[in-house]
């Protein structure tokens, strides 16, 4: 348990926080006892009265003192809990399979970075804080009030009380399950409106803003929904927790005034009595809001535990690879009858796939749409599971490869570039450790280095989020420029010409035919002419490899590549 994990080491402090807390509860006993012995004592003995009035200042500055010490030992305790779930979140999050992603999407793990663990953390804190009140103060003065004022009028008075526990212990459950609903709401509206801002450009482009605000009125309302249905169950404690307890002091001031006239019971003693009560009576009409807070910490964690107990395979195999395999890598890549499914999809992407590229080759990629070009990338990096011995990366299987060093060896370019609020020298550099010289020479062969002279800053510039500052074109350069620099010996470039234009694609290409010596090289494309120079070309067609060769033996057969190539010359696209 990830909680437990956590408290062998920080229990010292969070323990004496709790002994600081039943310290400061039972000096609480106090002050019922001093203010019944100073009523008993007005007329009769001014001096104790005195006595009494210091007394309770005296225990009042104390429990202030330790109310101090007491939560800053448990809050303080629970805020390192917070920062250590959001670690170990993130953490985790970075090693899981990519299909977690595929399947619960940013928004729900946003949620449970935010509103889970701080609801973690409330239960934790607050939570546990509400219920020593409860426990120790109620007990002790249950105990007091029965020892030493009288224990049938101490019965009568608690009698409602277990109504209340049953009541609250019924509702609890059923708040359990509706929050837990709640938090998955929110992660859904949550992901709505990080893909809707993402996208306002389209939105606007399109002139769809009323249909997205609809369906974004839709997701919201589900959300409303789930909280009522929640806030509905949180508005009966009220009147659970807040007006039974109130029956306990009818009960005692009718008891205890009867006693009183019977000489039984002494007015400073009902005082005392109904100050204990008060003790008795003020957690448990918080009782409602613990275990609403209690549930809720609950339900945040078991859906925490959830996603952790997603094995990150990636990370294990990190630290516990016995890779035959040595880095840097030449670059040799096998696939033999590889037939690969996507975990939600109905059809299999790739099927039945062998190739045998030699290292420092370069090989074109070509296919409709949808035939399974991007795929065959993803699965080079790893970012999905195969079967053992269907893909070989010199010569080593690899699912026996170390992940770390294997993606060190590789440069993958997506389809979408996907960039950081950085600057441009960061998103090219990216966590390596590049002299400046070695930035503007990435940039350089990535055609981006003149565009990125014309901004004011250069490559101090701020990009903003995922590089909106930079044209679609440009973002595509910075991408490949932050591939280039690491010098991999395997570089995925996956239709990154797609929104070049024909000049800034021919420069590129030339750049990376200069590179080619030594480099193992994919490159997927729309485009024909960006892969007519490749040593060979492989055309993909419904998840297979329906041919192969070079640009001229392809052009001669008269087959798919060559009505690839015919269509884009007739629309003005070839070389």
């Amino acid at each position: 348990m990830i909680v437990r994990e956590f408290f062998a080491k920080h229990w010292p402090i969070y323990l004496l926080g709790i002994i600081l807390l039943i310290v400061t509860d039972l000096l609480a006993l106090l002050i019922p006892w001093a203010t019944g012995r100073a009523v008993d004592s007005i007329g009769l003995s001014n001096g104790e009265v005195g006595q009494s009035i210091l007394l309770i200042g005296a225990v009042a500055i104390a429990m202030a003192i330790l109310r101090y010490l007491y939560r800053e030992c448990i809050m303080g305790t629970t805020r390192r809990l917070e920062h250590h779930l959001r670690n170990k979140i993130f953490h985790h999050s970075l090693f899981v399979p990519i299909s977690v992603y595929d399947e619960a999407g940013p928004g729900k793990i946003m949620a449970l970075t935010v509103n889970d663990v701080t609801s973690v953390r409330v239960a934790v804190g607050l939570g546990i804080m509400l219920l020593v009140d409860a426990g120790i103060m109620g007990l002790a003065s249950f105990a007091v009030m029965f020892r030493s004022i009288d224990p049938m009028l101490t019965i009568l008075s608690v009698a409602p009380l277990p109504f209340v526990f049953v009541g609250t212990a019924w509702l609890g459950r059923i708040v359990h399950i509706r929050f837990r609903k709640v938090q998955e709401q929110f992660g859904e509206l949550t992901e709505f409106a990080q893909e809707l801002f993402g996208g306002v450009k389209i939105v606007k482009a399109f002139g769809v803003e009323s249909q997205f605000s609809k369906r974004f009125a839709a997701v919201n309302r589900e959300n409303m929904a789930a909280n009522l249905s929640l806030a509905n169950i949180q508005a009966v404690y009220i009147p659970v927790t807040h007006v039974a307890p109130l029956f306990c002091y009818a009960i005692a001031l009718f008891a205890g005034g009867r006693m009183i006239i019977q000489d039984s019971l002494t007015v400073g003693e009902l005082t005392a009595f109904t100050g204990y009560l008060g003790l008795i009576i003020w957690p448990v009409m918080g009782l409602g809001y613990l275990i609403n807070t209690v549930q809720r910490g609950r339900a945040s964690y078991r859906r925490i535990e959830d996603f952790l107990s997603n094995p990150a395979d990636e990370l294990e195999k990190m630290e516990y690879s016995c890779s035959a395999a040595t880095y840097p890598l030449t670059g040799a890549i096998e696939i033999n009858n590889l037939t690969f499914q996507y975990p939600q999809a109905a059809t299999a992407s790739l099927n039945d796939v062998s190739i045998r590229i030699p290292a420092g080759a370069t090989v074109g990629i070509v296919g409709r749409t949808g035939s399974g070009k991007t795929t065959l990338l993803r699965i080079l990096l790893r970012l999905y599971p195969v079967p053992d011995g269907t893909v070989l990366i010199d010569g080593v299987d690899l699912n026996q490869h170390d992940f770390l060093r294997l993606r060190g060896d590789i440069g993958y370019v997506p389809q979408e570039a996907a960039l950081f609020s950085m600057t441009v020298a960061d998103n090219i550099a990216f966590g390596g450790d590049y002299q400046r010289g070695q930035i503007e020479q990435a940039a350089d062969q990535a055609v981006v280095q003149t565009d990125i002279d014309a901004r004011t800053e250069g490559f101090g510039t701020m990009l903003g989020e995922k590089g909106l500052r930079l044209s679609g074109g440009q973002r595509q350069r910075v991408a490949i420029a932050r591939a280039l620099i690491r010098n991999p010996r395997i570089l995925l470039l996956d239709d990154v010409f797609a929104s070049l234009d024909y000049r800034t694609q021919n420069l590129l290409v030339d750049n990376l035919r200069e590179m080619e010596a030594g480099r193992t090289t994919l490159i997927v494309s729309q485009r024909v002419a960006a892969v007519e120079h490749a040593k060979f070309i492989l055309v993909f067609e419904a998840g297979q490899i329906c041919e192969q060769g070079t640009h001229q033996e392809l052009i001669a057969r008269r087959g798919l590549y060559y009505k690839l190539y015919e269509q884009q010359l007739a629309l003005g696209d070839g070389a």
